[in-house]
């Protein structure tokens, strides 16, 4: 068994290779070439503390993968991820675990690499100005990939928590010439090209006047019914693209309320990103056009990036071999 910590994994594998990585995951996701049953959620019944199973199997490749997580809603621990878990890959032939990798900075990871495939595939080339709300581990992978693909020049932050904001941007200095200013009034987001929204929010983070024509927003936060970052407005008016179809509509307050309140229906949604990826739906239609890529989280994110990690692991010697039998 090949034990992977988080640390082997950000020296020695880059965003970039991560973005790529997406790109198969959402052909094979949409192509229905994975397994990927609905993921399990458990919320602890005295406190605030999230716990989420999520398996997914490829036959071609004889392997599965089970990430197992927890996140905290709530409650911030000084020093302690709000989301922890390891992410394991099994040979579906011998039933063998043949690794157990980080699971919090591969959750990270791949989330921020789905939202830097979203932006290759449908903002605007010349956009310039990302505007930020969450400075979790999930902010700065969002960050982290959305420079990969624009050539970000200004980052419009916001975050409740300003010691927070601050400390993210001290981290962020060090990765990125791009000017960074923390916010605390929406109206500044007409200047945004590309939005990206991570937070554990319950009603919308900003409003459809907030915005220019022509943003593109990856929102990733809402990923439970009563969850909720984007204004209804602004997604009725968006031309939307979804990870998962299927989960999107069962888990996103972003979707789930709107449709609910008979603001649009299942129908206005274009697709899911592998869709367009696979040539079957048309992306951005115009430069004035709103594009949203709202994402929950599908299982084989993981499966691809952390199968990816194991197999540079191998060419390139990093990583610990245990065994756990005499």
């Amino acid at each position: 068994m090949r034990i992977i910590r988080a640390g082997e994994i950000r020296r020695n594998y880059s965003m970039r290779q991560a973005i790529d990585a997406m790109e198969q995951a959402f052909i094979t996701l949409s192509s229905e070439e994975c397994h990927i049953p609905m993921r399990v959620v458990t919320r602890l019944p005295a406190d605030d503390l999230l716990m989420l199973y999520k398996p997914a199997y490829v036959e071609r490749d004889r392997r599965v993968t089970v990430k197992f997580i927890t996140q905290r809603e709530r409650t911030v621990i000084p020093g302690i991820p709000a989301i922890q878990g390891i992410v394991m890959i099994i040979d579906s032939v011998t039933g063998e675990i043949i690794s157990v990798m980080d699971g919090d900075y591969i959750t990270a990871l791949r989330t921020g690499a789905a939202s830097g495939l979203a932006t290759r595939l449908f903002a605007r080339k010349e956009a310039g100005i990302m505007a930020l709300f969450g400075c979790g581990a999930q902010g700065k992978t969002q960050a982290e990939a959305v420079m990969c693909e624009r050539p970000v020049r200004k980052i419009l932050i916001f975050e409740k928590n300003r010691e927070r904001a601050f400390r993210f941007i001290d981290e962020l200095r060090g990765e990125t010439t791009a000017e960074m200013v923390y916010c605390e009034d929406t109206s500044v987001l007409k200047e945004a090209d590309i939005i990206c929204t991570a937070t554990n929010a319950t009603a919308p983070l900003f409003k459809r006047e907030d915005v220019r024509e022509g943003v593109h927003i990856n929102a990733i936060g809402s990923f439970q019914p009563h969850m909720q970052e984007l204004d209804p407005r602004l997604v009725r008016d968006a031309r939307v693209f979804l990870d998962s179809r299927g989960p999107c509509l069962k888990e996103s307050g972003d979707l789930i309320k709107p449709i609910r309140e008979g603001i649009f229906d299942e129908n206005h949604i274009a697709g899911e990103i592998g869709d367009f990826l696979l040539n079957r739906i048309s992306g951005r239609e115009s430069d004035d056009q709103i594009t949203v890529f709202k994402s929950v989280g599908v299982a084989i994110q993981d499966y691809v990036v952390a199968t990816d990690i194991f197999n540079c692991s191998l060419q390139e010697g990093f990583g610990i071999d245990i065994t756990l039998t005499d």
